[in-house]
């Protein structure tokens, strides 16, 4: 699935979510995305009837010091459709990580309403590493309003941010 074409264009990937904040679960990904493709965009998504702890500047920021250590992952946002930002973009893989099978099923039946908008794209399903299932952006939330310690559960690099 991951081999190069013919042609040798680049493999790149889009790791698309509302990383609000993001976590080591995301970070995990991003890393696996990174040694599977030749380019990476994580793309934080704009959705205004969405409430967001963290407006979208501290979580592009969040996110572009998780991924410093790449060459080849960029960090941007999109608002409007993801089928849209991946075609305008030339990008046909989509990583979706999962933690277990309800998150599978949830990614399973969205693919599957959309597909019919993202023929021409694919969709790839990344389990999150076993560490790392009970990590999710809500329980980072809930543990921060509760001022508890969130230190193993977001990348050090991103907790003054927090």
């Amino acid at each position: 699935m991951f081999i190069k074409t013919a042609d040798k264009k680049p493999n790149k990937c889009v790791y698309a979510g509302s990383f609000d904040p993001p976590h080591l679960g995301h970070a995990d990904i991003i890393g696996r995305c990174n040694m599977l493709f030749d380019g990476v965009i994580v793309a934080v998504g704009v959705n205004e009837s969405k409430k967001y702890r963290y407006p979208l500047g501290k979580r592009l920021e969040m996110l572009e010091k998780i991924c410093a250590k790449y060459e080849n992952v960029t960090v941007t946002s999109f608002d409007g459709l993801l089928v849209d930002f991946l075609r305008e973009k030339g990008i046909v893989y989509y990583v979706r990580g999962v933690r277990d099978e309800n998150d599978y099923e949830y990614e399973k039946r969205s693919f599957d309403f959309n597909v019919s908008k993202m023929n021409d794209i694919e969709t790839i399903f990344l389990d999150c590493s076993s560490e790392y299932k009970n990590v999710s952006s809500t329980r980072v939330k809930r543990l921060l309003d509760e001022k508890k310690s969130v230190d193993k559960l977001v990348p050090p690099e991103i907790i003054p941010l927090l």
